[in-house]
């Protein structure tokens, strides 16, 4: 794919993922406003020079701007897109609208305001459980990994803790583990952090202590990215489902559906204790296989450690095989249990990033897996990139990146809705703040507290943006050297 392909792919996922999850959120305070008979002066699909724009029945002005990142609604009384009231006009808007006055959001009650103010991040929430429940009915869930081990590093962090082949892993630090995802995503920002887990081994629980190394880990696209790693590999049989055209297995004759049993002599039961022979042996290797009921021996001569470009999937990167074939689960949903599974896919994110959020502040965590605008687009980009890659003809492809998108829209719809629910100033939740203040005290906050509340929310949120724009330099810096 050449790199202006690349450029528009990035460009327009990173457009349809931000406009669709902004919209909502905005499109959520819109009708909020309407059931509280708020009126909306305006409602702008994007920003900038307006391409086009009507009027509904309502009175209300919608637009479509040309830079097409997001949107906004305008109530009336407000003195811009940002919702803030203008506050030297607000007696004097009263005066002049008299009756009128009711259709001001300001001058509504203060249980209407805050509940307009939450709806944005509601919307958020609901679109994300549509997405999710929608893919889950129409798609089935996920194909996962059990999460049982099916190899341990050497030396590692489980080796030390003397986790086994064959441990089904239940909890980490109290947290269910449904699949083998699921501890990635535990364990990812626990770099040198200990943490509790719960195994089963032979009917028996046990609880272990182990603290997962900070590994700096490449990805396809080049860039690195520090993890929490203990050392742990899913449990893939070592039976081939894939040889590639060329490799040094199809040369060895080695075909599809042989069982790896054992490498030099050493016993081979999944795909990862492969790939764990395969990190240091050069030249020629004795492979034994069990192939249609009978053993047999093949001579290999995997590709040179030092012609590769990642020591992840050594199988593949040197001896052209893939296995995909282990203890696996997909669950499948109906028109009832599909609701039932978004919401619980946006619990698990909301208490997933919460979570992190909550480390970070008390500085249990680093902030350097907070990701702004720039990394936004570069995951769309990325996403994008892989979904046409895969794909053996056009339509497939857009099928392909049209599933992916919305279904990281959902992940960043759940983010957009957690960000605005922050006590900060500016932020929905800072709004929410003082109306929880106002409802209490009987009367609003003082202009001077609000004025001083904007200008340190402004200055958190912009710090906030600061660290993850570094951060996501940091990336793509880490990609072209």
């Amino acid at each position: 794919m050449s790199p202006f392909e690349i450029g528009f792919l990035t460009f327009f996922s990173f457009v349809f993922l931000i406009s669709l999850v902004v919209v909502i959120h905005e499109l959520g305070h819109y009708w909020a406003g309407r059931m509280c008979g708020v009126h909306a002066e305006a409602f702008s699909m994007g920003f900038g020079p307006t391409l086009a724009s009507w009027r509904d029945k309502h009175g209300t002005v919608w637009r479509i701007a040309a830079l097409p990142l997001g949107g906004y609604v305008k109530f009336l009384g407000d003195a811009g897109a940002a919702s803030e009231p203008d506050s030297d006009k607000l007696e004097e808007m009263r005066r002049r609208m008299g009756p009128d006055a009711d259709r001001c959001y300001h001058f509504k009650p203060v249980w209407q305001r805050a509940f307009v103010t939450a709806a944005g991040p509601l919307a958020n929430f609901i679109l994300a459980i549509v997405i999710f429940s929608g893919m889950a009915l129409v798609f089935g869930g996920q194909q996962t990994y059990q999460p049982v081990v099916g190899v341990v590093q050497p030396g590692s962090p489980s080796d030390r803790a003397g986790f086994e082949v064959g441990d089904r892993i239940l909890q980490i630090n109290r947290r269910p583990v449904d699949s083998f995802g699921d501890i990635s995503q535990a364990l990812f920002d626990r770099g040198n952090t200990e943490v509790t887990i719960e195994l089963e081994r032979d009917g028996a629980i046990r609880t272990v202590q182990v603290t997962p190394e900070r590994v700096a880990q490449q990805d396809r696209f080049g860039g690195t990215r520090n993890m929490g790693r203990i050392g742990i590999g899913p449990y893939e049989f070592a039976q081939v489902s894939r040889v590639e055209a060329g490799s040094p297995a199809e040369a060895a004759g080695l075909q599809i559906g042989d069982v790896i049993t054992a490498i030099e002599g050493q016993t081979i039961e999944t795909f990862g204790q492969l790939n764990q022979a395969l990190e240091s042996g050069e030249g020629a290797m004795t492979f034994t296989i069990a192939r249609d009921g009978s053993q047999q021996t093949l001579e290999i001569t995997p590709v040179p450690l030092d012609e590769i470009a990642g020591i992840y999937h050594l199988g593949f990167e040197r001896l052209g095989i893939a296995s995909g074939i282990g203890l696996v689960q997909q669950e499948t949903y109906n028109l009832l249990t599909a609701p039932v599974e978004g919401v619980r896919q946006v619990w698990n994110t909301v208490s997933m990033t919460a979570s992190y959020v909550g480390r970070v502040i008390t500085g249990q965590s680093s902030p350097e897996y907070l990701n702004g605008p720039i990394g936004i687009a570069t995951a769309a980009g990325q996403i994008a990139t892989v979904a046409v890659d895969d794909a053996d003809n056009f339509a497939e492809g857009l099928g392909n990146l049209l599933r992916r998108l919305v279904f990281v829209a959902g992940f960043l719809s759940v983010g957009l809705g957690l960000v605005n629910l922050l006590p900060i100033p500016i932020l929905d939740g800072g709004h929410l703040v003082y109306y929880a203040y106002e409802a209490v005290a009987r009367r609003p906050l003082s202009m001077k507290a609000q004025a001083l509340g904007f200008r340190v929310g402004l200055a958190l949120v912009l710090g906030m943006m600061l660290v993850a724009t570094w951060n996501d330099l940091n990336y793509l810096l880490g990609q072209i050297f």
